[in-house]
C-alpha cells in the first residue's frame, strides 16, 4: 500500500462538508497524527506535503477552516508561527480563563491591583499575600493579571 493511499485511507472527503475530517488517531489537543517513518505527524502537515509539496523551514500549515481535523488540500495554507497565533486570535480561540476564573487563582483581581499600585518592596508584599515574589514581580511587570490594567 502506497504512503498516499494509506494517508488518505484515514480521511473522509464527505461531499456533504467541505472539511475533509481526519478519522484515526488523534493527539489530546485535537488534531490528527500519522505514524510517518515511525514518527506522529500531524495529519493536516501530511495531507499538505502530499498535494502541495514540501514544507519550507520555518513555515508552519495553518488551517483556514480553524477545523484541527481537516485534511482539505484547499482549506491548508503556509504561514510563520505568528501568522498562526494572529489566526488564533483573530478567530477568538485565545481562550484561557484569567483572573479569578482560573482556577489556580490565589487573587482577587482587587488584590492584584492593589500589589500592582503598592510601593512596598515586593518581599514585604509577597509576605502580605501570602504569595512568592516572583507572583508580585509578574504582576507589577503586567505578565499577569494583564486583564486588569487599564
Amino acid at each position: 500500500m502506497t504512503l498516499a493511499h494509506r494517508f488518505w485511507s484515514k480521511v473522509d472527503p464527505a461531499p456533504s462538508q467541505c472539511c475533509w475530517e481526519w478519522t484515526a488517531c488523534k493527539t489530546t489537543r485535537g488534531y490528527g497524527f500519522f505514524k510517518l517513518n515511525y514518527r506522529n505527524v500531524h495529519a493536516h502537515r501530511v495531507a499538505y506535503t502530499l498535494t502541495k509539496g514540501e514544507i519550507p523551514d520555518g513555515l508552519v500549515v495553518r488551517h483556514t477552516c480553524d477545523n484541527r481535523l481537516c485534511c482539505n488540500p484547499d482549506h491548508l495554507i503556509l504561514g510563520t508561527q505568528a501568522d498562526n497565533i494572529a489566526d488564533m486570535h483573530k478567530r477568538k480561540r485565545n481562550n484561557q480563563p484569567q483572573g479569578e476564573q482560573n482556577g489556580r487563582c490565589k487573587l482577587t483581581a482587587k488584590q492584584a491591583m492593589e500589589i500592582y499600585k503598592s510601593p512596598l518592596p515586593q518581599n514585604e508584599i509577597a509576605e502580605l499575600h501570602n504569595i512568592t515574589q516572583r507572583n508580585v514581580s509578574s504582576i507589577k511587570s503586567k505578565k499577569t493579571w494583564k486583564h486588569i490594567h487599564s
